[in-house]
């Protein structure tokens, strides 16, 4: 069975840990005829508290309640390209960015949120195709961005997972994902849409908010 976060991300899934140390010397005048003062009994440090909120720029993927969906197939206006692993977000955001305003600028109809079907990967990166759905097909001979086009989204059965946390972070989600699906013995193709409800500017930006569809056989 095929491992979704390598299909997702060929190379190390986990960031490596920075270590950070820090160091203070406090120190104050000593008078040459004070005697030294006699030792304080040690003070028992206070019990570390539990956090009362969840660490926002931890990923997480809603694994426990993945769910058969059946994907119907949509008009859309969609954009194909291929990008290494280290520019994925930007070349994504860029390519919504030119389906967005090719929208607005002949007058179509989006319905519901930009999405990105994940065709194929290698180690040094990935062919995607970036899809806007509309709620009608774009008549013809429309005046499109170059390398846009027309077409249909994809469709069929895929469980469905949500994500929130930062888009560099992903992997673990997909980690998640995965033992998920093979804890289920789901077999899937290795094609997956991720759906985009909060797209922020950057990357590490905690405030990101995706779908995820994972096509079954």
């Amino acid at each position: 069975m095929l491992i979704l976060s390598r299909i997702f991300r060929c190379q190390p899934l986990l960031l490596p840990a920075l270590a950070f140390c820090a160091s203070a010397l406090l120190s104050g005048p000593i008078l040459a005829q004070a005697p030294p003062p006699a030792p304080a009994s040690p003070t028992p440090a206070p019990p570390i508290a539990a956090p009362t909120t969840p660490d926002i720029n931890r990923p997480s993927a809603d694994a426990s309640t993945g769910r058969e969906v059946e994907l119907q197939p949509q008009p859309m206006i969609r954009l194909r390209g291929q990008s290494t692993w280290d520019d994925g977000f930007e070349t994504l955001k860029k390519a919504i960015k030119t389906l967005e305003e090719d929208a607005r600028r002949l007058g179509l109809a989006p319905v519901g949120q930009p999405k990105a079907h994940f065709i194929s990967s290698d180690d040094l990166g990935f062919t995607f195709e970036a899809f806007l759905p509309l709620a009608a097909p774009p008549a013809p001979g429309l005046a499109f961005s170059q390398g846009v086009e027309a077409g249909v989204s994809p469709a069929g059965r895929a469980m469905y997972f949500t994500h929130e946390g930062p888009y560099e972070e992903i992997d673990a989600a997909y980690e998640a994902i995965t033992a998920f699906m093979e804890e289920k013995s789901l077999a899937y193709t290795g094609k997956f849409l991720e759906e985009y409800l909060v797209l922020p500017e950057k990357s590490d930006d905690p405030g990101m908010k995706l779908n995820i569809y994972v096509f079954l056989r």
